[in-house]
This record gives C-alpha cells, structure tokens and sequence, in this order.
C-alpha cells in the first residue's frame, strides 16, 4: 500500500475512529520525544536557530526582489498571473543563490589549497542567500560574449 492511499484512507475516518486515534496518539508521542530532544541538546537548538535564521534570509531577500520597482505586492490580476509572478521571483531568488553558491563554493577551493584556515573559518559563517552585492534596480543588457568568469573574479579577491 502507498503511503498516499494510506493517508486518503485515514483521513475518511471519522475522529472516534480507534486507528485514527491511536495514530495520532503515535504522531504526539514522536513530537513529544522530539522535543524533549530539542530541550535537552544545545547542538539541536543551535542547528535549529541557525536553519531558521536561513529561512529567514530567504524570506527577506524574496522580499526584497518583491519590491523591485518600488512594489510591495505580487504583480497581476488574476490567479495565473500573481502565480507566474511569484515563481518569476522564486527563478530570481534561486539564481543569485547559485551564483553565490559557486562563489563560495570557488572560495572553499581555493583556500583549501592555499592552506588559509582562516579563510575557511569565514566561508562557515557565509550563507549564499545574500542579496546586497546584487544592484536590484537599473537596465540590464545581456548577451553571450558577457559570460561572468568565476575563476578570473576569485583568483583576483585577496581575503587573508
């Protein structure tokens, strides 16, 4: 049986249903455990605060992509178009998280062959969800002889 006919079943029972009961019961039970995990590691807490703190630069960087233009609001009239516009700022956001991705992930490279544990210890604070090298306003051209050479931009940045 899958898991989704699985579900579908489930969730045709009534609430007084004893299956229904006791896997709720079990999913409390599993909540609870995980909790008490949660209250008594720091490593968990800690892990935890950080993976929130990335949702929340994610937020604020579609946030700030949302505002191009001047805007605070999803672009469109109807569902469709507010649908092609929140996924065109998903597109944007995921690219600039590329991009700066593989600039860390260059960086990472580079000073583990120099040897730079400095530098390495830096690059472990860095998320690739930052947006304020990105100029968000202006006019862009572009075209394929304006391929950005990643190689050539780290081997020019000096971070020591």
């Amino acid at each position: 049986m899958k898991q989704s006919t699985l579900i579908k079943k489930l969730c045709t029972y009534t609430s007084g249903n004893p299956t229904r009961k006791a896997l709720f019961e079990y999913d409390k039970l599993i909540r609870s455990i995980q909790t008490l995990k949660y209250l008594r590691d720091p490593n968990i807490q800690k892990n935890t605060h950080h993976s929130q703190n990335r949702i929340e630069s994610y937020h604020y960087e579609r946030a700030a992509i949302a505002q191009i233009g001047g805007r605070k609001q999803l672009i469109g009239r109807t569902d469709i178009a507010v649908e092609i516009s929140n996924q065109c700022g998903r597109l944007l956001a995921n690219a600039i998280n590329y991009y700066n991705s593989s600039i860390l992930s260059k960086l990472l490279e580079k000073f583990e062959k120099t040897g730079n544990k400095k530098g390495i210890a830096m690059l472990k604070r860095m998320s690739p969800v930052a947006w304020g090298h990105i100029h968000f306003q202006g006019h862009f051209k572009f075209s394929d002889d304006m391929l950005i050479d990643l190689d050539a931009m780290i081997e020019k940045m000096n971070l020591d």
